[in-house]
């Protein structure tokens, strides 16, 4: 592999990084941090989410994962349940309180991203959008396998 295809990828990485604004994103009324927003989206979507699912998906390390998910327990955001066939398995669920704590993340990161997008034609938008299709595309593969 080039260093300079390596060089130009960590440049656009921060680039993005930094366009979506996801150091500050959640953080400016919040405490949560921008993992624990899509931690919560996730619990949100997936029925039957447990704590491997999750550090799975996210490539957490599972004691991180852990601790995350207790600060979500001490919030009220969620609730664990036994799952019957197998006692040693436990679903997540987000709690009315977790909902309504997701909601308010998302609205903000609605805002920023409609704020980043401001001034910028339909035409540029239609482009930008495919774009990040094709990123994802290409790289979806790759996340699947875990590299």
């Amino acid at each position: 592999m080039s260093e300079d295809i390596i060089r130009d990828i960590k440049r656009f990485n921060r680039f993005y990084t930094r366009a979506m604004g996801l150091f500050n994103i959640y953080t400016d009324e919040s405490s949560y941090s921008a993992t624990e927003a899509l931690i919560l989206f996730e619990i949100s979507v997936r029925k039957d989410c447990t704590a491997a699912y999750l550090s799975n998906l996210f490539l957490l390390d599972k004691s991180y994962m852990s601790r995350i998910l207790k600060h979500f327990e001490r919030d009220g955001l969620i609730v664990k349940r036994i799952f019957e066939e197998d006692r040693r398995i436990q679903h997540i669920e987000l709690t009315d309180i977790g909902g309504e704590a997701l909601k308010s993340l998302a609205d903000r990161a609605s805002l920023n991203v409609k704020s980043m997008i401001e001034g910028i034609s339909k035409e540029e938008i239609h482009v930008l959008i495919d774009s990040m299709k094709k990123i994802e595309k290409v790289l979806y593969p790759n996340i699947q396998r875990g590299n």
